[in-house]
């Protein structure tokens, strides 16, 4: 005859079940990385695509000594590192020289190249961009250029001289100026002497005339 379970029994039976059905389960992952299969695609450092090139432009913005021999040696630094001129420009503002200069260097050379640049002078302002390049056409960083613009102006001087005004200091003036005054004493007293020759004059001669005329008189006395 058939007894029912007694409590006990029933909950011993539920434990067994469970346990058999965890044995037999397998945790399904919500998420998970890329398969072999993918992550060929992909970079694991940078997460663009493996068949991309990144592509760095750069501006840069320096004070030189000598903007001529800065310019020279900007271009050589392009030759160095396999890269080459593609452009340049100069002008004056006022009498200093600027001149602008953009170099193509291969992308594995480009932070080299930029090092070797920056020693030319002073750097006064920067800007980097970047761009991605397919790479499926056989393109690599020795084979594709980025684009370095280089803009050269004068440093100014260490000890700066204190500027004369145009017409603060002029020789010719003072020259004239000074030979005004030494022509007015001269007239001056060129005239104290004509005074004295025409008013004075006649009478110192006529003095020395009677003084003459006396002392002849008392000899023959």
């Amino acid at each position: 005859m058939f007894r029912p379970l007694s409590l006990h029994s029933f909950v011993l039976l539920i434990a067994i079940a469970l346990t058999a059905c965890g044995g037999r389960a397998t945790p399904q992952l919500i998420g998970s990385y890329p398969r072999s299969s993918d992550t060929s695609a992909f970079s694991s450092s940078e997460g663009a695509p493996m068949n991309t090139l990144v592509v760095y432009n750069a501006y840069l913005e320096l004070e030189v000594a000598n903007t001529d021999a800065a310019a020279d040696r900007a271009g050589q630094v392009a030759y160095d590192y396999g890269g080459y001129l593609v452009s340049s420009q100069s002008w004056y503002q006022g009498d200093e020289k600027h001149a602008t200069l953009t170099l193509a260097v291969p992308v594995a050379r480009f932070d080299s190249a930029r090092e070797a640049l920056l020693r030319l002078g002073t750097l006064k302002s920067e800007s980097v961009s970047g761009d991605l390049v397919s790479t499926g056409d056989g393109s690599n960083g020795w084979n594709t250029y980025s684009h370095i613009t280089v803009q050269l102006r004068p440093a100014p001087p260490a000890i700066s001289l204190p500027s004369i005004a145009p017409g603060w200091w002029n020789p010719v003036q003072t020259f004239r100026n000074a030979f005004d005054v030494f022509a007015s004493i001269f007239t001056f007293l060129v005239d104290i002497v004509i005074w004295i020759v025409v008013v004075i004059g006649p009478f110192v001669l006529m003095g020395l005339g009677l003084r003459a005329i006396f002392r002849r008189y008392w000899k023959k006395s």
